[in-house]
């Protein structure tokens, strides 16, 4: 009776901390603020046939979107600041050398309509989409003091939103008329897009958040079951199957983001390595004169950020999230004491399972989330999903392309990958089973992903999406 006492507590514990991993809803006060809320940021070496020699990174933002939550569906908002973050200098201590700043404009359309979005829309340039986004990118070298901003691509064309994919009768043959057109390349040989698309991410949330409630073989794979996609409904779900987010993602020449301007090939070199994360920010002062629009003064301040995945969600405390998210990373070092010593190790892992992981204090975390970017070896060549050499579990499958070392893709199994990590794997003498064998049971998002900017599956239809037609869990490709 006391033994299921104590795993009932340290069961609330995790659930408490934020469980372990990516709930997509990352701090008190962002749950007030879903637009500024970033969910997951990814970067890695282009895997695009012809482009190996560039870096793709994307954030996504107010997770969990219903593809059919009309008339007016989701936006970026107009008073947010999203931001890429790059260190590329200093060892990589946190201090950002570039930063990329995606600022949005909301034109509302002259209409008589009740709807965002009216009739077909076949083409960015459709007068249907009444509802219209455009967004400048601001390119910042702050060691150089210099900025360069860009509201149009390099022939002209105002940067727009991608629209939503409503169905095949309003928005027809959707990812080639609207998802591909989306995709702008600037003067400065950058590639860049903005609009709904498929989450990337997956992980059988509602069994974990049910107090650890795994549907067998988990949260132990082995054998078939730590292969391909994973076990088949009921045995493992997709809490993440079917729903959209918003997505900013930009392509960027590999010498455009090192400190010297140089395309690295040792390993050794000062420049093969450079982290990164995601930011959203918002001006201090927020007047709201009703009737009449809010108006914003002041500096920008930080509201949230996300670099390394399960950060925020594994290893910090639920009444230091909000403090978490409006720190920057080069002030990490503040929060060691639960980096180091992870309750979700000491309650969850040895105190549940039992499991014999590493003693405290785990330099090997500290190394991953301290200073929390998340970091790519630049030498290191792409190895796109799906193809020889690829593992879902990155390095711990002996594939360097993928998170933590090489950067994070949108296919890692980040979940998979930390639980083993938090168990010690990295450690000399806790690799075994069962640490390494550690895992959700769900092993591959619901739809192909692509296999060119951005990468990420074009957005679930609201006319047709897992979540009405009974997929158990398995969404429907866009075409």
């Amino acid at each position: 009776m006391k033994e299921s006492i104590v795993r009932a507590g340290a069961a609330a514990l995790l659930l408490m901390s934020g469980a372990f991993a990516a709930s997509h809803r990352n701090g008190p006060l962002l749950l007030e603020d879903q637009t500024a809320n970033l969910n997951d940021f990814y970067i890695f070496r282009s895997w695009e046939t012809g482009r190996s020699d560039r870096v793709v990174m994307s954030m996504s933002a107010q997770g969990f979107q219903n593809p059919s939550n009309g008339p007016s569906y989701y936006k970026f908002s107009d008073s947010v600041l999203y931001r890429f973050n790059i260190n590329n200098s200093r060892g990589l201590d946190g201090n950002p050398d570039i930063q990329l700043d995606f600022v949005f404009k909301t034109t509302l359309r002259e209409n008589p309509t009740f709807v965002s979005y009216f009739g077909v829309i076949d083409s960015i340039d459709s007068p249907g989409i009444l509802l219209y986004q455009t967004y400048t990118l601001v390119v910042r070298d702050l060691k150089k003091g210099t900025q360069v901003a860009y509201d149009r691509d390099k022939n002209g064309h105002l940067l727009s939103v991608a629209p939503p994919n409503q169905g095949p009768k309003a928005t027809p043959s959707y990812e080639d008329k609207l998802g591909r057109t989306s995709v702008f390349e600037l003067a400065n040989g950058m590639r860049v897009f903005a609009g709904p698309r498929d989450d990337a991410f997956y992980f059988d949330s509602s069994a974990v958040f049910d107090f650890l409630n795994f549907r067998a073989p988990a949260p132990v794979l082995a054998g078939a079951a730590d292969q391909g996609q994973g076990a088949a409904y009921p045995a493992a779900q997709d809490g993440f199957a079917g729903y959209n987010i918003s997505l900013i993602a930009v392509e960027a020449p590999i010498n455009m983001l090192t400190a010297d301007g140089s395309v690295p090939s040792d390993p050794r070199s000062a420049n093969a390595k450079i982290g990164a994360w995601a930011a959203t920010l918002r001006q201090i002062v927020t007047v709201r004169p009703s009737p009449a629009d809010p108006m914003h003064f002041g500096e920008y301040v930080q509201i949230d950020r996300v670099g390394n995945p399960l950060t925020v969600e594994l290893l910090i405390p639920l009444p230091l999230k909000d403090r978490w998210n409006r720190n920057d990373p080069v002030n990490d070092m503040q929060f060691a004491p639960f980096i180091s010593d992870p309750i979700f190790v000491s309650a969850i892992l040895k105190g549940v399972f039992g499991l014999n992981t590493p003693p405290a204090p785990r330099a090997d975390l500290m190394g991953v989330f301290v200073p929390d970017i998340t970091r790519i070896d630049l030498t290191i060549p792409p190895v796109a999903p799906g193809s020889q050499g690829y593992s879902r579990l990155g390095p711990l499958g002996g594939d360097n392309a993928g998170w933590p070392f090489g950067g994070r893709r949108i296919g890692d199994d980040v979940v998979d990958i930390g639980l083993r990590a938090a168990a010690g794997v990295l450690v000399p003498g806790f690799g075994g089973a069962p640490n390494n064998q550690l895992g959700d049971g769900v092993n591959s998002n619901d739809v192909p992903y692509l296999n060119r900017f951005p990468f990420h599956a074009p957005p679930h239809a609201g006319f047709l999406h897992s979540g009405q037609e009974g997929t158990n869990g398995r969404g429907m490709p866009t075409q």
